[in-house]
């Protein structure tokens, strides 16, 4: 017991001293995007929202895992300083591939039963993606934050895909506002990765899929690192 206790406390002041130290090479509030090649990682420093994402009500409650705080979506479970576009320059650095198979009828059309577009699930490199934070420095995988559902229609599978979705108007537009999605929980037309085992059809069917895991997260705007792992 006494080994555990060191143990823990050890890392606990690594996390601690990581966190301020921005040559450790952890992402901190102000290099809040480090890139690690010799692994092919990208990690992202952000702030994480358990409670304000379960109350979230409307159209994005509940889609939305990780987004830009300049952009326009709202209610994501994690928020952080770092442009999507910033994102999607460091992964496409380590050579992960972007679907960008998607359409925005993906999206638009998501309440037309005729449409095939938000049917369509997402593709491109596929990701492993976790999060830690000073109280768990070794971390959780995404799938772990969740709640799973004891309803197997609606359990909360996720398959990460480097989407892409560089080239949307809004991207190239300058000052035209964006979404700033980095990671979405549906297979996303804006999101620069997402979820390939949903669709935005299923995301309509069953919004509330997704519930984080209260019990196991940390309390709302505790500093967190999101690490996006390329597998080969």
């Amino acid at each position: 017991m006494k080994i555990v206790l060191v143990v823990t406390f050890v890392m606990v002041l690594v996390w601690s001293a990581r966190a301020d130290d921005p040559r450790s090479g952890q992402p901190t509030v102000k290099t809040p995007l480090v890139v690690h090649a010799d692994v092919k990682e990208v990690q992202i420093f952000g702030l994480i929202y358990p409670a304000r994402f379960n109350a979230a009500q409307g159209d994005e409650a509940h889609y939305h895992l990780l987004v830009w705080q300049g952009g326009t979506s709202r209610a994501a479970l994690i928020e952080t300083p770092v442009d999507d576009l910033v994102f999607h320059e460091a992964l496409v650095s380590l050579g992960a591939q972007p679907g960008d198979n998607l359409t925005m009828d993906s999206w638009s059309k998501r309440h037309d039963p005729q449409s095939a577009a938000p049917r369509e699930k997402v593709i491109g490199s596929a990701l492993d993606v976790w999060i830690a934070w000073e109280g768990n420095p070794i971390g959780i995988s995404i799938d772990q934050t969740f709640r799973q559902s004891a309803n197997d229609e609606l359990q909360s599978a996720i398959e990460w895909h480097f989407g892409g979705n560089r080239a949307r108007w809004f991207n190239q537009a300058p000052l035209a506002p964006r979404p700033g999605c980095l990671a979405c929980l549906y297979s996303c037309p804006s999101g620069k990765v997402s979820n390939g085992a949903f669709s935005i059809y299923d995301y309509v069917t069953a919004p509330s899929r997704f519930l984080a895991n209260s019990d196991r997260l940390p309390p709302d705007g505790t500093s967190v690192v999101v690490t996006f792992r390329v597998i080969p």
